[in-house]
């Protein structure tokens, strides 16, 4: 192509309300992996087969996506970047600081200048996205960007803990939207990584959610 592009796609199969599903649906159930957090019942089994159909069918568009640019010549010269916004869309996943609602998939290909298949440790975060791809471009980064590029991870050739500077990671929540918050009043959480995770609540004593009259 004769100029820089930059394309976004937003997966939605795997985010509620869930729009597809198995034709053997029954039959699958005992298939399913059901994480040690979920009470193992029938109806979460479901749930959880519907949303894992729903990132069957994200995974064939980004591989529809993949195919566009090998035909337009531009696979190897693309840096192509898969992730998600936040974790699972179940309870104690999605708008909390577990693990099952901070931790995404993160993988990046950019032809012969990224090693493939490596499995690579170290905390990043989405707002290392940014001064990443800037970096790659040779573009100078902001200051006033707050995240921290991780390109020298990406061109390494190591696995493992390849930046050991990478060690801990802080997140926070404060509200997921205001129709769910009315007024602005948040959920303030904040929680670190390192060895081990640490969750801070400063107001337990509001609804996580929507504030529900009390009887």
């Amino acid at each position: 192509m004769d100029k820089p592009f930059y394309y976004w796609c937003g997966a939605t199969h795997a985010h509620r309300p869930y729009k597809l599903r198995y034709a053997d649906e029954e039959k699958r159930l005992d298939e399913v992996e059901v994480p040690p957090v979920f009470p193992d019942v029938p109806e979460v089994r479901r749930d959880l087969l519907r949303y894992y159909r729903g990132i069957e069918e994200d995974d064939l568009t980004i591989g529809r996506l993949i195919a566009r640019l090998e035909a337009l010549g531009e696979l190897d010269n693309t840096i192509v970047v898969i992730t998600a916004d936040n974790g699972m869309p179940f309870p104690r996943a999605k708008c909390n600081l577990y693990d099952l609602g901070v931790r995404e998939p993160l993988a990046i290909r950019w032809g012969d200048r990224v090693s493939p298949g490596r499995v690579v440790q170290g905390f990043v975060s989405l707002a290392d996205l940014a001064p990443t791809l800037l970096e790659a471009a040779g573009v100078a980064v902001p200051d006033e960007m707050t995240g921290r590029s991780f390109l020298n991870v990406l061109l390494s050739d190591r696995e493992g803990q390849v930046d050991p500077t990478r060690d801990a990671v802080v997140t926070a929540r404060e509200r997921h939207s205001s129709i769910t918050h009315p007024g602005g009043v948040g959920y303030p959480i904040r929680a670190h990584d390192y060895l081990y995770l640490y969750v801070r609540n400063f107001r337990p004593d509001r609804d996580p959610t929507f504030p529900l009259p009390r009887s």
